[in-house]
């Protein structure tokens, strides 16, 4: 054991040797001077290969160097270890230059270093994550599904060749499963033919290539914003502008004036505005870009009621809506073209839209003062607008198209009211024979007046029974519970089959038979109760149908959710009929499964029933 020293010594630094800053493993097998042997080394540890995984048994009576219970001052250098953790030589790597001393107490300087770390000293990864031959599959993978998404964006955008030539839709539905399969199919050409007969039969049988019918009431393909920039508008009548009107005189403040509300306010004092100015107005209101002067305008023309009967005609009416870009089929009279495809339409621009609620609001405040001729085109012209999905997708639209139609059905004469509904009827039954565009019709008349409920019942009793002339007549004549249970037993459009029936159809005439049958028509008055409970009977049997219908509907996931609307509808059909069109609630069953209505025929035999129970002799107890 060594001799005592001082504490201090034990601080001071060892001086060093230059050592090179070669790497441990190459040192120990290039330098000719071994290090200082330690005391006692284990073999193991002596040799520049890393050590075995196998945990070692440490003796011990071992004495470890530099301990606390030593006296040694002689703490030796870092050389004194073994290379515990040695790398193998590498001898393409050069020899660095060794580093000058530095004084102990310097702050050291910052070394960055590239290291490489493995998961174990035993294990070298030289597998990559990725190599040349994954790196071209992946491209090509990602070509082909480019190519693929630019063949179906290039499908949906082309214009079918048939689509204007008579040919049946089940040819277009055929190229169209021909393409998805182009699409589907794997670029390699590994689906032989069974394989693509079958997924054809696959996608025929879902709804992929089947969407809803849509019809658009204005031309997609109209003027341009340059052009419309550039339409002939007509010249204000300056002559005239005679009289109290003779401020409009001056065009340089005419829109100001307008604007300010002093025509309007002239208007309504002297009910004299010329013709011509009124027509100008007319024509100015839908064109003009300023909101406020587009308000004065559509206020001056409501105040101006012997104008309006004289000049807004059907003739006028008509012009309103080809200024806006309505298409002829449209504005036709006959029965428009084959309907239901996806025609070149909406969506319309955010013009052609502020121009449209201006055209509604001159029609709604000038209604009141129409003739029963304009009433009757304009209604029918709006019925029409109200199959095109514009007033259900756009707020504003539908708020300003059902304010028309409230306004318009409210200036119809009582007596001329069935004659105004059945006209309606005729236009709209001519127009198209398509359930869904004419379920949008209906559909699309507000619930905001007992008028306005009465014109959607009539409308949807001339699409259930296929007769315009019930329009005619209020639906209390023309309607009963038998005649809705004979037509559904007639009618081949209210048959459910798996493989030919339309579920888009069939969910239209459902909705429209609901309207139709309404509140039921029950009997009113005084009437005994035999013909209340014939009644009852006939909703039961209605309802009975209803639910024969709707169970005969399989639900088979998201890609035939056509068929889950018209199941769910029909259901919510069935109880309208059981809890709001009966009189009473429907009969609760006991648990024999029975009705308990007082005059049910099978009661005495559940009576006879429960009183043998009860007679029955119970044995004597014994004591």
């Amino acid at each position: 054991m060594s001799k005592q020293g001082d504490i201090t010594s034990f601080f001071k630094p060892v001086s060093k040797l230059p050592q090179s800053t070669q790497p441990i493993a190459s040192r120990t097998e290039a330098s000719s001077t071994p290090p200082p042997p330690s005391p006692s080394p284990p073999p193991a540890l002596v040799t520049s290969s890393p050590p075995a995984p196998t945990a070692t048994v440490r003796d011990p009576n071992t004495v470890i160097r530099a301990s606390d219970d030593e006296d040694d001052d002689d703490l030796g250098s870092d050389d004194d270890f073994p290379e515990l953790f040695a790398r193998p030589a590498r001898s393409c790597r050069p020899v660095q230059a060794p580093e000058k001393e530095r004084s102990v107490y310097a702050t050291p300087n910052a070394k960055r270093r590239v290291i490489e770390f493995h998961s174990s000293p035993l294990t070298i990864n030289t597998r990559h994550k990725f190599d040349m031959k994954a790196l071209v599959k992946h491209a090509a993978a990602d070509n082909a599904l480019e190519e693929s998404e630019q063949r179906t964006a290039a499908l949906l955008a082309q214009e079918s060749p048939t689509a204007h030539c008579g040919v049946p839709a089940k040819g277009a539905h055929a190229s169209l499963h021909d393409a998805m399969l182009d699409v589907l199919s794997d670029p390699e050409g590994s689906q032989d033919e069974g394989n693509r007969g079958r997924l054809l039969r696959a996608v025929k049988r879902t709804e992929a290539s089947v969407g809803r019918k849509e019809w658009y009431f204005f031309d997609r393909q109209g003027p341009t914003n340059d052009s419309a920039e550039m339409e002939i508008r007509r010249t204000f009548p300056k002559a005239k502008a005679t009289g109290v009107w003779a401020f409009l005189g001056q065009e340089q403040h005419r829109s100001e004036v307008f604007e300010d509300g002093l025509p309007y306010n002239v208007q309504c004092r002297m009910q004299n505005l010329p013709d011509e100015i009124f027509q100008w107005v007319l024509d100015e209101a839908p064109r003009a870009k300023s909101r406020k002067l587009r308000d004065e305008y559509v206020r001056l023309l409501g105040v101006c009621p012997d104008q309006i009967r004289r000049l807004l005609d059907d003739k006028a009416i008509l012009e309103l809506f080809q200024n806006l870009g309505a298409s002829e089929r449209a504005l036709s009279t006959g029965a428009a073209p084959p309907s239901g495809s996806l025609e070149e339409g909406a969506p319309y621009p955010e013009h052609d839209r502020v121009r449209l609620e201006t055209v509604l609001r001159v029609l709604s405040t000038s209604a009141h003062a129409l003739g029963i001729g304009a009433l009757t085109r304009t209604t029918a012209i709006l019925l029409r607008l109200g199959i095109d999905n514009l007033v259900r997708e756009d707020q504003a639209v539908a708020a300003e198209y059902q304010d028309a139609l409230h306004r318009i059905v409210m200036a119809v004469p009582w007596r001329l009211w069935d004659n105004f509904c059945g006209d309606v009827s005729e236009s709209l039954y001519s127009f198209t024979q398509d359930a869904t565009l004419r379920w949008n019709a209906v559909s699309s008349i507000p619930l905001l007046h007992s008028r306005l409920v009465e014109l959607r019942r009539r409308l949807a009793l001339v699409f259930v029974f296929d007769d315009p002339r019930r329009a005619f007549s209020p639906p209390d004549a023309t309607f009963s519970i038998r005649s809705i249970i004979d037509r559904l037993d007639q009618a081949d459009e209210f048959v459910v089959d798996r493989t030919n029936t339309d579920y888009f159809e069939l969910l239209a005439l459902s909705e429209m038979l609901s309207v139709a049958v309404g509140d039921g028509s029950p009997p009113v008055g005084d009437v005994g109760p035999e013909v209340i409970k014939q009644f009852n009977r006939e909703v039961d049997e209605l309802s009975q149908r209803i639910k024969h219908m709707w169970s005969n509907i399989h639900e088979q996931g998201a890609a035939y959710m056509s068929r889950l609307e018209v199941r769910v509808q029909l259901r919510d059909f069935e109880r309208k009929l059981q809890h709001v069109v009966r009189t009473r609630p429907p009969p609760k069953e006991d648990i024999f499964g029975l009705n308990t209505t007082e005059d049910d025929i099978q009661r005495p035999k559940q009576q006879q029933f429960m009183r043998r129970f009860f007679e029955k002799k119970t044995p004597p107890r014994t004591s």
